[in-house]
């Protein structure tokens, strides 16, 4: 078995590999959508694009009227900014400018002045979690854009938990959607925050690659189990297909069996600093057993 894929990039470049030598694979981060439809023998355990960006873009319209867009230049961020675009346009909503900023991006100063100079009631924005992230809301806070009332919002991505602490009270009030939170309060997260901080030490906070990593073990203990240690790639896939848990650390989870996708929770979230620490607050579940909406629009 196959797992992990970190870029949505890479794991388009295996997902060939995976069909021709029938190996199951699951992909435990990369999030464009695309991804499963490359081979038979590829299923997820993470998230889309889609999943977190639709809802949001439905939230965002029934609250403002005008949104610019940015977008990290590769798959995984145009769906992003295809997906809040379908969500907060057939809400009501209009985009008033985008802009796309390379891979290689590390001064986001350029692209915000125009997002500025452009005076939308909010801007959503993708890049890939981690400096990157970083390194915008930066440039949001040096550019004083919350100042001129342009409100900044976006998927999970730009609030990990382990980038919190260095974005510091910038991040403070940014309001994403994602599947998952290192400080909800559900009983599985609870325990899986317990074991993460026996792991890696009381300062460190769950991450949603780590819960992603969990549940993608899960599903190769459930097939191992299945077939007492005998993995035949088929039923694998089958047993992949098939696989339900309520006990996930983000909440109920299934994988769809027409499209091998994740199924779950959608989750509007506040950074607030919590026994003074900065944390992804859930604030309520604005989308229910989502499946993969770009796989839905493209079936009808």
């Amino acid at each position: 078995i196959l797992a992990g894929f970190v870029y949505s990039p890479n794991a388009a470049a295996v997902a060939p590999l995976s069909a021709e030598a029938h190996v199951p694979m699951i992909i435990m981060n990369g999030a464009a959508s695309v991804l499963t439809t490359l081979s038979p023998y590829v299923t997820r355990s993470s998230f889309t694009l889609w999943q977190a960006a639709y809802p949001l873009g439905q939230w965002a319209a029934r609250k403002y009227k005008h949104a610019y867009l940015l977008s990290a230049d590769y798959t995984a961020g145009h769906d992003a900014e295809a997906a809040f675009e379908k969500g907060f346009v057939g809400g009501g909503g209009t985009i008033v400018g985008r802009v796309r900023t390379p891979m290689s991006a590390q001064d986001y100063a350029p692209f915000l002045e125009r997002v500025k100079s452009d005076k939308p009631e909010i801007l959503f924005g993708f890049v890939p979690a981690g400096q990157t992230a970083t390194a915008l809301m930066k440039a949001y806070s040096d550019l004083r854009l919350a100042d001129a009332g342009i409100r900044f919002i976006g998927t999970g991505d730009l609030t990990p938990e382990d980038e919190l602490p260095g974005m510091g009270d910038t991040a403070s009030g940014m309001v994403t959607a994602y599947h998952y939170s290192g400080a909800a309060d559900r009983p599985a997260n609870r325990a899986f925050a317990a074991a993460w901080h026996k792991a890696y030490g009381a300062q460190s906070s769950p991450v949603f690659t780590g819960v992603a990593g969990w549940d993608g073990m899960d599903m190769i203990y459930t097939a191992i189990r299945a077939q007492q240690g005998k993995l035949d790639p088929d039923r694998t896939m089958a047993i992949f297909a098939g696989y339900h848990t309520d006990s996930s650390p983000r909440g109920t989870i299934s994988i769809d069996p027409q499209t091998r996708d994740i199924v779950q929770n959608i989750y509007l979230r506040e950074v607030r600093k919590v026994d003074g620490q900065l944390v992804n607050v859930e604030l309520e579940t604005i989308g229910t057993a989502v499946k993969d909406p770009w796989k839905v629009f493209n079936r009808k």
